[in-house]
């Protein structure tokens, strides 16, 4: 684990997992029965309410969730959901998708708040320190929780001075994408690629874009560093942009400086961020590089499922991890949410009923296999989810997942790996940290980008319009 992790997060307490760890077998669809079979244990049936009493909590309760969307459309959530409402009766749960900031606040104020939350981790810290959310240590050291099974970069993220606020139940991590036949037109091998020769990516964007008099038919490379990928840029750089504990802004680290810098020549080389910005407006539904648009991207690791496999399955591509620039290790931004209570809820007991079911291994099979038989019908590849948990994702590989090609064998096999060296942008320590990555973007990245200032100059005006943002908290 990149150390940079460790000193910012905490130690979480561990213990036995609440989660039987019966790891599920086939049982692709959902329905009245499949949940039996799912939690059906040695030697007795599923009877309804019998997880409920198992669980401890046998009372009867109304809980309500804002935030997550349960469609049918979206058979991992819809399929998880089902599930606890089978296995808890005596739980009522409705579910509201839509949640804003301003609906959240307006609740906050009026007294009306829901008994969990689906929000973004990183905006943990803003939430927190308002008194908005519960604390789930209290949970979490009673029933022994095993934090351990999370990825340390989730529980960081999820946590506010030394609390752990929120149960990650997604997960995402950044990856280069790089169409192997682009390579081959300009006749190189991707063996030879070395994601810590910044230089060296520079020089094949340039070489890969493809033009059409002043019509650009493909972009060569796209680091993304305009969209917030600057993060991982500069923290492979050895970059930060605040201090450990979240009080002074460091835009201007000449690290970060660095990394804009290569950034802006990057561009220059395909034909400025301008010609970028023209040809990246024709782009639709993040499908650019799946329909051969640009030849080498940056972007989550969900482009695989939720692009690739729709999309175009035959493209030939290989995704690669970007190394740290001065070692030899790997270094990604890892993103997600999490289910928080709040701290108002009127049902937390029931809500944390709720966050540990869909956690378990066995629920998140559950969904996989609900995943896998609406692809199968629809002609789709499955690949699987990033959860948040180091055992669920495993349990996925192991359990659900069948073999397609080595192009996704091995990114299904990186993604986990990538994940232990990954860590939050690290702002989100700071309780103002989404309003200075809008500074950042706003008054130090596109700035550069558009030669209206050189690198420095643009994030040294971010860092301290940033900085008054922290002070003034």
């Amino acid at each position: 684990m990149d150390e940079r992790i460790g000193r910012r997060g905490r130690s979480l307490p561990t213990g036995g997992s609440l989660s039987r760890r019966r790891l599920l077998q086939g049982g692709a669809a959902l329905g009245g029965g499949a949940l039996a079979s799912a939690l059906v244990g040695p030697g007795r049936g599923f009877v309804p309410g019998a997880r409920a009493q198992e669980s401890g909590f046998t009372g009867e309760a109304s809980i309500t969730s804002w935030g997550y969307g349960v469609q049918e459309t979206n058979p991992l959530a819809f399929a998880r959901v089902n599930a606890f409402k089978e296995a808890f009766p005596n739980i009522q749960l409705e579910v509201v998708e839509e949640l804003t900031d301003e609906k959240l606040l307006t609740g906050v104020a009026s007294g009306n708040v829901p008994d969990l939350l689906w929000l973004d981790r990183f905006t943990t810290a803003s939430w927190a320190s308002r008194g908005v959310l519960l604390s789930l240590d209290e949970f979490v050291e009673r029933d022994g929780y095993d934090t351990s099974k999370h990825y340390q970069a989730a529980l960081d993220e999820s946590t506010y001075e030394g609390q752990l606020y929120g149960i990650p139940g997604g997960m995402d991590v950044q990856v280069l994408y790089v169409n192997l036949d682009a390579l081959a037109e300009i006749g190189v091998d991707p063996a030879t690629i070395d994601t810590a020769d910044w230089d060296q990516l520079a020089d094949l964007g340039a070489k890969l874009v493809k033009r059409n008099g002043d019509v650009v038919e493909r972009w060569g490379f796209d680091h993304k560093i305009q969209g917030g990928f600057i993060h991982l840029w500069a923290g492979a750089n050895g970059g930060d942009f605040i201090s450990d504990d979240g009080s002074e802004v460091t835009f201007d680290d000449p690290k970060v400086v660095e990394a804009l810098d290569w950034g802006v020549r990057a561009y220059d080389a395909q034909g400025g961020f301008q010609s970028y910005e023209a040809v990246s407006s024709t782009w639709a539904g993040d499908e650019q590089f799946a329909r051969g648009q640009v030849a080498m991207t940056m972007y989550q690791s969900w482009m695989l499922s939720g692009v690739l496999t729709r999309i175009n399955a035959d493209l030939n591509f290989q995704v690669l991890p970007v190394k740290q620039r001065t070692g030899d290790g790997n270094f990604s931004i890892a993103g997600g949410r999490s289910w928080y209570i709040p701290a108002k809820a009127k049902n937390p007991d029931a809500a944390w009923e709720f966050i540990k079911f869909m956690h378990t291994d066995e629920t998140w099979l559950i969904g996989a296999n609900a995943v896998k038989a609406a692809r199968q019908e629809a002609g789709q590849a499955y690949t699987p989810s990033l959860t948040g948990s180091k055992t669920a994702d495993q349990a996925q590989i192991d359990q659900v997942y069948e073999a397609i090609a080595p192009k996704f064998d091995e990114a299904i096999a990186l993604y986990p790996q990538l994940l232990e060296q990954s860590r939050p942008r690290d702002i989100y320590t700071s309780p103002v940290g989404n309003a200075i990555d809008q500074v950042l973007d706003a008054e130090g990245t596109k700035p550069a980008l558009r030669k209206e200032k050189s690198a420095e100059q643009a994030l040294q005006t971010a860092d301290q319009a940033a900085q008054d943002e922290v002070d003034n908290f």
